[in-house]
């Protein structure tokens, strides 16, 4: 929505919309992709997924964090625009009582309504301008969070024909 003064309106409605698509669309395709590669036709669960659920969270050697980097820098590269800006949205909304936190501190003598305009044109600007606002490397930063909070969650110490089923299952109840 366009308002008389030609400045977007994000709305609740609009927010939830796009960061729905963002869960349900771009979250699901990035697990899916993490999770499987096809191999002689057969999907076969990556080495990377099983390297961040063996190693953990905090754990992870040098080597393992720099090919989880790699690897989200290349999946959100490939991204069109229009994913790339739902998951910006996601990630505002993963990270809004930080960026309200940051901003508060630094207007602590706005008044409510002044407080509210200019925090919103913040998160604003954070969009619009995505490499400049540092939005870019929150996204990534809070998709390799995602990634390997999501590997941490499975049960990979023995990888069967069930192994498959269950991954699904977890990015169906990950991306619902």
């Amino acid at each position: 929505m366009i308002t008389a003064d030609n400045q977007l309106l994000v709305t609740d409605e609009i927010n939830s919309i796009v960061f729905d698509y963002a869960q349900k669309i771009v979250l699901k395709k990035l697990l899916t992709a993490f999770s499987f590669e096809l191999r002689d036709n057969a999907q076969v669960i990556t080495n990377l997924i099983q390297s961040v659920n063996y190693y953990g969270i905090d754990t992870k050697p040098p080597e393992i964090e720099l090919e989880l980097s790699e690897y989200v820098w290349s999946f959100f590269s490939a991204l069109i625009k229009e994913e790339r800006a739902a998951l910006y949205f996601w990630v505002l909304n993963q990270k809004y009582l930080l960026y309200l936190d940051k901003f508060e501190c630094d207007n602590d003598t706005l008044n409510e309504s002044e407080f509210d305009r200019k925090f919103g044109r913040d998160l604003a600007n954070k969009i619009y301008e995505p490499n400049d606002s540092g939005l870019i490397q929150d996204t990534i930063n809070e998709l390799k969070n995602f990634l390997s909070k999501f590997a941490t969650e499975l049960d990979l110490s023995l990888v069967d024909e069930y192994t498959s089923e269950q991954i699904l299952e977890e990015i169906d109840n990950y991306c619902s």
